[in-house]
């Protein structure tokens, strides 16, 4: 056991779920998605809702429903316990969970549901936090219920004569406690219209084996996401880290407005993300993508920009860069572009161009709307900048502009960028 567990031995952290049966699983859910669908939406919302518990590094109790004991271990695994949820009704069953967990030594328990994808690790850790400073704690949902609720000691008039399964349920419990406090207020997933869009992750990429598994593992920080690698022809093992990642592998000739356009056509999301290999996204990425492109009018969205590691100057590139994109509506490429699918499609997709695909995109999508950048940082490779330097970086940087605006060749452009190369010799010669 690691040395926050060791600290944390007096907590726990209890999960509400039951085995995700066709037929039996989000109820509301089988006539949009089916039997199995609907059964197959409640697995991945559980094994999610695990994965961030297991970041707390907080004992996991899974209490559970629907399957048996075996049957729940083989599914998520030895290293939580397990424990029937029993009879009685909801209350009856949480209120049961908290005895059993103080009986057994635990000074502060949390109960949380699987319902509510967005009640992420940090959320979970919250909780605990504001148990040291209340003997309640609460994190209402948006329709009206709650999706975790906390208690360092047993309340049985908190589960008692609670109109469960309705809009009443927060407020009825709030109004029992003597005293609590409340977490954000996040959304259960309970009806079709409440499934979080899906997001497709597209990387072209070519020989990134040094960058693109750190890369993967942001990805796999949101919820409802896909992985498409779109490989240019590397000859380093970027394909074979990328599979065994999870990625979907694409195959295409090397372009990076060519491999993005490729993956879009296989993706399946309603909502894409265009990231280069050497990024990494930030914590609740998911959530910020899909909270921008909820906002009306928005046609492309992008995140704040920031590099890697530590190189003098750097800041001041950050916040020139951010400037510009916030102020002027003119993001890069490396700051991960995201947009609807429909939006991309109006679009046809990335021009074909060896270079500034990028500013050609948001000319064109910022005629069918508005450019907004999210309040999350990507943090992106600073290799060039540390093998060019940050002022030789920058001036290339606007000279590929200013030459591109005199009609500068862009294959030959794309040349000079690459090699550190001054661009603007390309229209004297």
């Amino acid at each position: 056991m690691n040395q926050h567990a060791d600290k944390a031995s007096k907590e726990l952290l209890v999960i509400f779920t039951r085995f995700p049966l066709p037929g039996q699983a989000k109820t509301r859910l089988i006539p949009f998605l089916g039997p199995e669908g609907a059964a197959e939406f409640q697995k991945r919302m559980t094994e999610y809702t695990i994965e961030q518990a297991r970041l707390t590094q907080v004992p996991i109790q899974v209490r559970f429903t629907g399957g048996t004991m075996i049957q729940m271990r083989d599914w998520l695994g030895g290293d939580c316990q397990y424990v029937e949820q029993g009879n009685g009704d909801l209350g009856e069953r949480m209120e049961r969970a908290f005895s059993d967990g103080f009986k057994n030594g635990a000074s502060r328990i949390v109960i949380t549901g699987c319902d509510c994808p967005d009640n992420r690790a940090q959320n979970m850790l919250d909780a605990f936090r504001l148990l040291g400073e209340s003997p309640c704690v609460i994190g209402p949902a948006v329709d009206g219920g709650y999706y975790m609720i906390g208690l360092v000691r047993v309340q049985p008039h908190l589960f008692s004569n609670i109109e469960w399964g309705t809009n009443r349920v927060f407020r009825q419990t709030a109004d029992k406690a003597d005293s609590y406090k409340t977490l954000p207020v996040l959304s259960d997933v309970d009806e079709p219209q409440d499934i979080p869009a899906m997001i497709s992750v597209i990387i072209p990429a070519l020989n990134e084996e040094k960058n693109i598994r750190r890369c993967l593992h942001s990805v796999r920080r949101g919820f409802n996401v896909e992985a498409i690698v779109v490989d240019g022809g590397s000859t380093d093992d970027t394909s074979r880290i990328a599979a065994l990642e999870g990625a979907k592998i694409l195959e295409s000739r090397e372009g990076r407005a060519l491999q993005m356009n490729h993956g879009a056509e296989n993706a399946t999301g309603e909502l894409l993300l265009f990231l280069h290999a050497d990024s990494e996204l930030p914590p609740d990425w998911d959530r910020h993508v899909r909270h921008v492109m909820k906002q009306p009018g928005v046609s492309l969205g992008h995140f704040r920009f920031a590099l890697m590691g530590s190189i003098p100057g750097m800041r001041l590139v950050e916040f020139g860069t951010n400037i510009r994109s916030r102020m002027l509506g003119r993001p890069y490429g490396d700051q991960g572009f995201f947009l609807a699918r429909e939006v991309f499609d109006r679009l046809q997709g990335y021009p074909q161009v060896p270079i500034l695909e990028d500013l050609y995109l948001v000319k064109k999508a910022r005629k069918l709307g508005h450019i907004r950048q999210a309040d999350a940082p990507l943090m992106t490779s600073g290799r060039r900048w540390i093998k060019h330097g940050i002022i030789k970086t920058t001036l290339i940087n606007q000279a590929v502009l200013i030459a591109a605006a005199f009609g500068g060749d862009l294959g030959e452009l794309k040349k000079a960028y690459r090699n550190g190369g001054n661009p603007l010799h390309l229209l004297f010669r």
